[in-house]
């Protein structure tokens, strides 16, 4: 199996197993193979850690070489991936990850285009009423300001608002709650 590796910036190889170590990488080293998704750091492969591992295994204990024999087998195991040619680019795990997988991440507009605006938002001011009572009046107005604005925006048709409008009063009402139990839980402790 052949490894590239990133060798004081510049893209090496390809190397065989055996020829790693002698060519200067090291367990933060970026490697590829065909197989791979994207650039790895040598210790995130198990082939290499395995090979090392063996390797310091037979210099510590030179009459075995069965550790070598058994790496050789599993890595003709590994070879059966399809050759993929070249390396890809080196570019950062996630950036790779997201278009691997072929996943989007919508926009916060495309998130907004996705609600239904036709249907009017959930009344939250019965709930953020009783989160001001029982919990944090400081945070619990906002939630109630943020409801009353709710349905106001609504009965005029600014239904985009309305549901903006209802998503800060939902925020609101969960850090009046969360502020409330913190303050009783300090309560509790005198």
């Amino acid at each position: 199996m052949k490894y590239f590796a990133i060798i004081d910036g510049e893209q090496k190889g390809p190397f065989e197993l055996d020829q790693l170590a002698e060519a200067g990488v090291k367990p933060s080293t970026y490697v590829w193979r065909k197989g791979m998704a994207d650039w790895e750091k040598a210790e995130d492969d198990a082939d290499i850690c395995r090979y090392f591992r063996n390797r310091l295994y037979d210099l510590m204990h030179p009459e075995s070489t069965a550790a070598e024999k058994r790496m050789k087998e599993s890595l003709e195991e590994a070879d059966n991936y399809p050759d993929t040619g070249t390396p890809p680019a080196f570019s950062t795990r996630f950036d790779r990850y997201i278009a691997d997988s072929g996943a989007h991440i919508p926009s916060l507009e495309e998130i907004d285009s996705m609600q239904n605006k036709e249907v009017p938002p959930p009344n939250m001011l019965p709930v953020a009423i009783i989160a001001t009572l029982l919990f944090f009046p400081l945070t619990g107005v906002i939630a109630i300001y943020f409801a009353i604005r709710t349905k106001k925006a609504w009965k005029e048709g600014k239904h985009k608002e309305a549901h903006e409008n209802c998503r800060s009063s939902k925020m609101w009402t969960g850090i009046t709650f969360c502020l409330g139990l913190i303050l009783y839980a300090l309560l509790a402790r005198l």
